[in-house]
Parts: C-alpha cells; structure tokens; sequence
C-alpha cells in the first residue's frame, strides 16, 4: 500500500524532469540553429529535427518560433545581466559602469560566439532586448546627464548609436576582424560620444575589470 500510495507522487516528478529536458533540448537546438542561419531563415521543422523531437512535439512547449526567441533571449540575457550587475555594483562611477557594460558584454560574446551571434544576426525587432539592454543603458545615461558626468545634446540618439556601435563590434569579433581586446578602445568611443573628455574617457576604459566573484580576505 506504501508504494501504491507514494506513486501519483513520483510520477510527476518524472515526468516533469523530461518536460525540462524536452523543452531544454528545444532551445539549445534554437539557439544553434539561429546562431548559424538567423531567425527568418530557421523553420519549426528545423528546430525539431536539430533536437530529435517530432514536429507535433515543438508545440507541447511553444505555440510558435516567436515564443522560441523571447524564451532563449531571456535565458540568454538574464545570465549575462546578472554577471554584468555583480561587476557594475562593485564602482560608484557612472562612466566607468558604462565601460564595464560595453566591455562586459564584448568579452561574453567572444568566449561565447553562439550567444553573440545570436544578439547580432536576428533580423527582427526584439522587445526583450529593447526593454532589457537599452533600459540599462537608459537608466546609466540619465544619471550621468543628471550628475553632469555626460553630455549629449540628443539622448535617444546617442543611446541608439552607442548600442549599434557595440553589436558593430561584436560582430567584428566574431567574424575575427577585430580583437576581444579592442574592448578598451570601444568603450573609449562610447564614452567620448557621451561627452566624457578624451584623456578621461581613455583612464575610465582602461581600468581592470571587476572580478566577476567576491574575493575573500
């Protein structure tokens, strides 16, 4: 009677452990596959087969490719945020919290070319990125027009510029135009088009990175 009893309570268990692993197989597929041809160019039918998963299968886990997408780029992107956040919060200096951000997600991109080519070959307006990268950016550029520390005289323009800039030279790195540690010099761009003087916005760029883990006395 005990194991009669204690079944309808390891079944889901189970069966929830294979919907995660189903579901996690459907995404890591998406994410190479997207990488590798674009989002337009990739079919429902594509993802499925990459994952061994028939077709009928996909829609037990996504209604449609879109559902796919906001699925892997807020997994792809809350990781990266969080690593960026534990950097940015270790330095009160706004220009140097833009730096870290642009050099951050450089490094990210060139140790992980399928993430970064996931965040330049989309050819489609992204409202997770949109609402999550740029209202990042946003908010350090209003509060370094606040404190004075920037000056821009058009805002929405310069973030715009900033954030083609960066995929600009992610996907530089990625095609091996460019260099993981041209970093420094982009962030330097990007500072100096905030208004940041030359010979400051070129010390801000150039300071260590914060560690990405609390060291412990």
């Amino acid at each position: 009677m005990g194991l009669v009893d204690a079944e309808p309570t390891t079944k889901p268990d189970r069966n929830e452990r294979r919907k995660a692993l189903t579901r996690a197989r459907l995404l890591a597929a998406a994410r190479r596959l997207f990488a590798a041809q674009g989002f337009e160019q990739t079919t429902i039918r594509d993802i499925a087969s990459e994952a061994d998963i028939a077709l009928g299968g996909f829609y037990n886990y996504f209604p449609t490719k879109e559902d796919v997408l906001a699925a892997l780029l807020e997994e792809a992107l809350s990781g990266q945020l969080e690593l960026l956040t534990l950097r940015q919060a270790q330095v009160d200096d706004v220009a140097e919290r833009v730096s870290i951000a642009h050099r951050h997600l450089v490094s990210a991109a060139a140790q992980d070319a399928d993430w970064g080519w996931l965040l330049v070959r989309l050819d489609v307006d992204h409202h997770m990125i949109d609402s999550v990268l740029r209202k990042r950016a946003a908010e350090d550029l209003r509060e370094g027009l606040k404190s004075g520390r920037f000056s821009v005289s058009n805002p929405p323009l310069a973030l715009r510029a900033s954030g083609g800039a960066l995929l600009g030279v992610i996907q530089g790195v990625l095609r091996g135009e460019l260099s993981a540690e041209d970093d420094c010099a982009h962030a330097e761009g990007i500072l100096r088009s905030f208004g940041v003087p030359p010979q400051d916005a070129a010390e801000v760029a150039r300071r260590p990175l914060p560690p990405l883990q609390e060291t412990t006395p």
